[in-house]
């Protein structure tokens, strides 16, 4: 097939494409209104070392995932949902918290996903203000005046919220139109019937000299 016998099967089955690309948003729609709303909240964390120190500034890099780490246990995330007054079982919180540590940026990130913004907000501080208090407390241990101090540089606040229709709907859309070209070349593929003295043509490998018109009786 040439590029023009491709368009043409673009042209000649774009009803097959358009049908496609519409089942797919729509259904992308549907799903996404069924799908209940998930906010996601998020806290910044400052962590700096209360002198300049080059040592203590790599421990500092070392320490911010054992910051995450003494959080981001079962055990300490159901204090944690007790203290805010919420019925959530730690192991529920270990899907929805996630805490990653920037040492190059010096930064904790806190992002949290739950069924409404003040739960996702609350969860966000939270464990935020845990981080401090571990924080602390390892300080309260150390000699001398060397300390690693962590501080909340942005309270939590709504990023996003789940499902994005119109993502879904795009991405629905866009998965469509794959599926209705294929579909298009794989009919014209399967039919097998000459319509046309170009069809003829194509094959048998001859030039059509002249055609029988029909003659309606």
């Amino acid at each position: 097939m040439q590029l023009r016998d491709y368009v043409t099967v673009l042209i000649k089955r774009w009803w097959v494409i358009a049908l496609a690309l519409a089942a797919a948003a729509v259904a992308a729609y549907g799903v996404s209104k069924l799908l209940p709303d998930t906010y996601r909240s998020q806290a910044v964390y400052l962590a700096l070392a209360n002198q300049a120190d080059n040592g203590l500034n790599i421990v500092l890099r070392n320490s911010m995932n054992s910051y995450r780490e003494m959080v981001m246990q079962p055990d300490v995330l159901d204090q944690i949902s007790q203290a805010i007054g919420l019925d959530i079982k730690g192991e529920q919180w270990m899907q929805d918290v996630n805490i990653q540590p920037r040492p190059d940026e010096q930064k904790i990130i806190i992002e949290v996903d739950a069924p409404t913004l003040a739960q996702s907000m609350a969860m966000a501080d939270a464990v935020g203000d845990r981080i401090v208090t571990e924080v602390n407390r390892i300080n309260a241990t150390l000699e001398g005046t060397a300390r690693i101090n962590v501080q909340r540089i942005q309270q939590a606040r709504l990023i996003a919220i789940q499902p994005n229709t119109r993502i879904n709907v795009l991405a629905g859309a866009l998965l469509g139109l794959i599926v209705g070209v294929l579909l298009a070349y794989i009919i014209e593929y399967l039919d097998d019937t000459l319509k046309s003295s170009s069809d003829v043509e194509r094959f048998v490998g001859l030039t059509t000299i002249g055609a029988i018109p029909s003659v309606d009786k």
